[in-house]
């Protein structure tokens, strides 16, 4: 653990987690104080060195399995300080370039301002020229951000999106289009048929619906997310619109 003296000088800071037996970062972050530690105490809490499983886990877990397993070899995972004596906001951009390079975190988010993150030039000066799209007063929707190591994990944008996400499901029920943003821009709209509770990862919900109707994609499909939908603050993964 850092001492008081240290963690003053540290300010704000970003990190990576390293598994010792291959190397390999499993985990970015940014924080302050012992922030860096907080992720080994919450995995090893009541950690009989048996079960991986807690009722209430959902994709978080991926995390928490890589320290147990390290503990569990009798090792310790490995903490490194990437950049150190920054602001809040310095912090937030280096985090967010830094989940960029490096494929397979346990991270559930992208990092703040990951609509601006890595991309091709040539595909960047044609999504930088979209137009944002207008909102809807008398529509209900929501936008779901999605990533290039998501879309070429599930195949497509249809399955990348509909699965799975921390949402309330009494509040997602009563909208009936989700809107999938990728880098900023919308790649397309389904029309949902049933939002319902993920069997396979606990705390988490999909949908299932159909693409919708030009009608409708034609007022998003190929047009940028407005500023006020990529306002600092918006980390989460799932906007609303209703």
């Amino acid at each position: 653990m850092f001492t008081a003296e240290v963690t003053e000088q540290l300010k704000y800071y970003v990190y990576r987690l390293i598994d010792p037996r291959n190397g390999q970062t499993f985990y970015v972050g940014k924080g302050k104080g012992n922030r860096l530690y907080a992720h080994i105490n919450d995995a090893l809490k009541n950690f009989d060195g048996e079960s991986y499983i807690d009722k209430d886990e959902d994709e978080i877990s991926a995390k928490i399995k890589i320290i147990r397993e390290i503990r569990t070899a009798g090792l310790e995972v490995i903490h490194v300080i990437q950049r150190y004596g920054m602001t809040e906001n310095e912090a937030f951009e280096v985090e967010a370039a830094l989940i960029d390079c490096y494929a397979g975190l346990t991270n559930l988010q992208s990092g703040h301002y990951s609509d601006r993150g890595v991309n091709n030039a040539e595909v960047l000066q044609r999504e930088l020229s979209y137009e944002e799209f207008e909102d809807q007063p008398d529509l209900k929707y929501c936008i779901i951000k999605i990533n290039n190591y998501w879309i070429n994990d599930r195949g497509n944008i249809y399955d990348t999106v509909r699965m799975h996400w921390k949402v309330n499901l009494n509040r997602v029920q009563k909208i009936p289009y989700v809107l999938a943003s990728h880098n900023g821009v919308i790649e397309e709209v389904y029309k949902v048929d049933r939002w319902y509770k993920a069997e396979d990862v606990p705390g988490r919900c999909m949908f299932e619906g159909t693409v919708a109707s030009d009608e409708i994609r034609n007022l998003f499909v190929k047009k940028r997310l407005p500023k006020r939908y990529i306002k600092k603050g918006m980390a989460s993964p799932v906007l609303y619109h209703d």
